[in-house]
């Protein structure tokens, strides 16, 4: 039998196959220099004089023989006169610091992507600390870095990832989904960071930053972007509401009477419902419900009359709705509806920014949940650099 073109086993620049073993467990490539060049200074590749000879050897990526494939190469030390510097030969295809060639890392690394780092590991017969570090070389060696030019959108928010209160600080572009930022912690801090290694031109090219109602991330933003629009987040708004909603029916539930009471108990999720998502048996225990309270009626009104303010398509119709909507939450008495009228009349701009700017959480709620999921593959990240690069890496090659 004749093997042709041996060689594509392990297209080195200046080495050849000089042979293959192979093994119940696998193979062994060994590898000589191509006598045409001879040994090469690895930065300038020049000729290097043979002061010191070797021979080193690294893992491969498996063969269907067997899944531990090893190659072997020759080393030379030597002084290279244009480096001014002693310098040792290693292929290209090798990672100098790692015994394991470049396409072996990248081979575990996509599947580090796929499963879990165990599961890779027994795959390929390493450790899982072995499929970490193979994996963060290579994002960090194949993950671009972000663009910064032409941002016009910006996405601010927080999340959890570890036990304790460990929060990150999260920032993406609004129209793409990229992850431009991320840092530990969620004060004013975090996000000044990113703004500091912004030039003059892009800072003024962000039109409107999406934010909760957060008060750091809001006096970042004033500060350093004083033309952009701040947005708040239609997610968070009406979780707002919601909140107001279910704190006028729990102080209802306290007041009632015990019949009244079973009526109102265990209704939360009833009333915090969208309408039309309800079924006839849920609607008509709605409306027995609202009968039966004035100020749970007044509330759940309020709440679907805020829903319909995300509806317009001119910021200044929106602008007038939101304005009646305060004055009949002033109007209701209900102390939770009145302190979040106070908060939307001051800051009206930014609550009807959606309808200027078209800005919604809907990315970054998605990438908080590619984190929280990341996360609980990995049982865990000690290493949050480790986790930027996986994130940033799945937001720009999805």
């Amino acid at each position: 039998m004749k093997v042709r073109n041996i060689k594509a086993l392990a297209p080195f620049k200046g080495y050849v196959v000089a042979g293959i073993k192979f093994e119940e467990i696998g193979a062994q490539i060994n590898l000589d220099f191509d006598k045409r060049s001879g040994p090469r200074c690895p930065c300038c590749e020049e000729k290097l004089p043979r002061n010191k000879v070797g021979r080193r050897a690294v893992m491969d990526c498996p063969m269907p023989h067997g899944s531990i494939v090893y190659l072997t190469f020759p080393t030379v030390q030597g002084f290279c006169r244009s480096c001014d510097r002693y310098a040792t030969t290693c292929p290209r295809e090798v990672h100098p610091d790692c015994h394991a060639t470049w396409r072996l890392m990248r081979l575990v690394s996509s599947w580090a992507a796929l499963a879990t780092n165990s599961e890779v590991a027994t795959m390929f017969e390493i450790s899982d600390a072995t499929v970490r570090r193979y994996d963060k070389i290579v994002l960090e060696a194949d993950t671009p870095p972000p663009c910064l030019d032409g941002v016009t959108k910006l996405l601010i928010d927080e999340k959890s990832v570890r036990k304790g209160h460990c929060y990150v600080t999260i920032i993406l572009n609004g129209e793409t989904g990229e992850l431009l930022h991320m840092q530990e912690g969620r004060k004013k801090e975090c996000v000044e960071s990113f703004f500091e290694r912004l030039t003059e031109e892009q800072r003024a090219s962000i039109k409107a930053v999406g934010i909760d109602r957060s008060g750091a991330y809001q006096a970042a933003v004033e500060a350093w972007l004083p033309n952009a629009d701040i947005v708040y987040d239609r997610f968070h708004l009406v979780m707002n509401v919601n909140h107001a909603v279910d704190e006028v029916r729990r102080s209802q539930c306290r007041r009632a009477s015990k019949e009244d009471r079973q009526l109102i108990k265990g209704q939360r999720y009833l009333i915090l419902g969208n309408h039309e998502k309800l079924d006839a048996d849920g609607r008509e225990k709605l409306d027995r419900l609202l009968a039966a309270n004035q100020a749970i009626s007044t509330a759940y009104i309020l709440k679907e009359q805020f829903r319909s303010l995300f509806t317009y398509r001119r910021q200044g119709w929106a602008r007038r709705a939101l304005a009646n909507w305060c004055e009949l939450a002033h109007a209701s008495g209900l102390a939770p509806f009145q302190r979040l009228a106070r908060s939307f009349t001051q800051h009206c701009q930014r609550v009807c920014g959606f309808v200027k700017h078209g800005l919604t959480s809907g990315l970054i709620e998605g990438f908080n949940n590619l984190v929280s999921r990341m996360v609980h593959k990995a049982c865990g990240f000690r290493d949050l650099d480790y986790l930027e690069l996986k994130l940033r890496h799945h937001s720009v090659m999805r």
